[in-house]
Order: C-alpha cells, then sequence, then structure tokens
C-alpha cells in the first residue's frame, strides 16, 4: 500500500511538472523584453503564468489556441492559456480572448472582433472596439458596457459585487412584460422595478437605484435594479430603441419626434455593477499604431 500510495504521488507530481512546462506559444518583438524580469531579445516561448514587460518596442503573443496579442510599449502583463491579466500599459486583443484591467473582464464578442485596452492608472480603464463589439463586465461577472465597433469608453471599477448603487440614463421600455431602461452610454438593458414607473413608459429617464442579485427576467437585461429615484430627461423619443431590442413603448407620433434627436452627451455618466462608465473620445484611439509599434517584430533563427 505504501508503494500504491508513493505511486500515485509521485505520477501526480510529474504530471503537475509537464503541465507546468508545457508552452503555450511563443512572444516576438523587434527589440528587447523581459519575461518574468529576465531580459530577452527578439523571441522566446511562453509558458502560463509568465510575466511579459515590454520595452520600447511591442511585443507580439501567438498562444498555441490561435490567439493573437500585441503589446504596446511599457506594458506589463501576466499571460494564461485563457486570459491575460495587464497590469499598466495598453494592448490588443483578438479573437475572443479575455484580458483582466483593474477587476473588469473584457472580451471581443466577434469571433474575429479586436479590443484595444489601455490601463492609465490604478482606477481608469479604457476600451475602444477595433472591430466588431466587446463585452465588459464586472468582477462579479455582470454585464456592465456592451462596447459598439468603432467606440472607445472609459470604465472606473468602484466595487466588486453587483449589489450596488445604479445610475443610468434611457428609454424605460417595456419588453417580455417586464419594464426595462436601455442606457445609452454602456448600451446595456437593466430590467427596472419600482412603484409609478408605468408612467414614464417611453421616455427618456435618469434612474438610481440598488441593484439586487436577483437573475433578471426580462429578455437581454444583464441586471435587476430597485429604482428608488427616477427623473425624465426627455419625453419620447425611443421608438428606435424599442425596435432595435423588440420592446414595447407607450409614445405619441409628436413625443417621438419631439426627441429623436436627443442623444446622451459624453459627460454621462452610467454607475451599473460596481463600476463608472462614460463614452469616451479622448485617450484610447479606435485606430492607429500602439505605443512603440515602429516596426514590425521578426524571428531569430
Amino acid at each position: 500500500m505504501r508503494r500504491l500510495a508513493l505511486f500515485v504521488i509521485v505520477s501526480a507530481t510529474l504530471c503537475s511538472l509537464v503541465a507546468a512546462t508545457n508552452p503555450i506559444g511563443m512572444v516576438l518583438s523587434s527589440g528587447t523584453f523581459r519575461v518574468d524580469h529576465s531580459r530577452v531579445q527578439g523571441n522566446t516561448t511562453l509558458f502560463d503564468g509568465n510575466i511579459i514587460e515590454t520595452d520600447s518596442a511591442i511585443s507580439q503573443l501567438h498562444l498555441k489556441s490561435g490567439v493573437e496579442v500585441r503589446l504596446g510599449a511599457d506594458t506589463r502583463a501576466t499571460v494564461y492559456q485563457r486570459k491575460l491579466v495587464l497590469d499598466f500599459g495598453q494592448l490588443e486583443s483578438a479573437s475572443a480572448y479575455e484580458v483582466q484591467a483593474n477587476t473588469l473582464h473584457i472580451v471581443p464578442a466577434a469571433a474575429d472582433g479586436v479590443a484595444r485596452v489601455q490601463v492609465r492608472n490604478q482606477r481608469n480603464v479604457q476600451v475602444a472596439a477595433v472591430r466588431g463589439p466587446v463585452r465588459v463586465s464586472n468582477a462579479a461577472g455582470v454585464l456592465v458596457a456592451n462596447v459598439e465597433a468603432g467606440k472607445t469608453m472609459s470604465f472606473e471599477p468602484q466595487t466588486a459585487g453587483p449589489e450596488t448603487t445604479t445610475r443610468v440614463t434611457g428609454c424605460l421600455l417595456s419588453k417580455g412584460g417586464k419594464l426595462v431602461v436601455v442606457d445609452q452610454t454602456a448600451n446595456v438593458i437593466l430590467e427596472v422595478h419600482g412603484a409609478g414607473l408605468e408612467k414614464e413608459l417611453g421616455n427618456r429617464v435618469e434612474i438610481n437605484g440598488a441593484a439586487v442579485a436577483s437573475t433578471p427576467s426580462a429578455p437581454g437585461a444583464s441586471q435587476v435594479v430597485n429604482v428608488a429615484g427616477i427623473r425624465r430627461v426627455a419625453e419620447g423619443g425611443c421608438s428606435a430603441v424599442a425596435k432595435k431590442i423588440g420592446a414595447a413603448t407607450v409614445a405619441g407620433a409628436a413625443g417621438a419626434a419631439g426627441a429623436a434627436g436627443a442623444g446622451i452627451g459624453l459627460g454621462t455618466i452610467a454607475v451599473i455593477g460596481g463600476v463608472a462608465t462614460a463614452a469616451s473620445l479622448s485617450g484610447l484611439a479606435v485606430v492607429g499604431a500602439l505605443p512603440g509599434q515602429s516596426s514590425s517584430p521578426s524571428v531569430s533563427r
């Protein structure tokens, strides 16, 4: 029995060592970079859990799974087979590969999508949808934003859990027998509960309340919010939004036309799932080169 137990322990240890030393891809750069704090020139094999720190040139990560990630200059990230944790700097991630930044989970929604992510300080994260939409969730897995293709959004995580204060501005509609607010800053659907909400159906409103942990029953909703306060921002103007998500609205022709051109300003901030979200036209760009992208990396032979 002792020999059998020893055999099992040794076998398990060997399997763990093999898994730990199994390469997951390769890192390429036109200059120097560091892997687990050791300087490397040109290229090297990539293993699960490696810490990559770039210098003045970009580094390209080619994973065996087919995932491609480009790290900008002065960027540090920990790379795993199924995700990357960005500490600071800027990167581009293609395919359905998760990037974690300041407790946020960022994933291109399309199979051929490309997301650009930048950690600017200990709080702020910017996400640009270079190609296709990008989904952003908080640490608890609650969807806090859908970044549309060609747009950039700024995020500041405040709390980790889903049960937090919520403040959004958008159209109040009826979907699947439930009242929902379609937030036009974060582009998400929230199921809302509260007294007297029906009288604002079809209008643009600002709500504040407390998110609850229960699962939404409204189709497409990411969260349930108990509304504590509601303010009308504009009458009507929600017909196009209702049609887009398959919802119903009660708005006359005059009301719908009266606010049809009213949009949500760049200064509007939504707070969803403990994350403050705002549209952005500065900082991280959807197009252009990453910092340090002056030449293409090549493989040493």
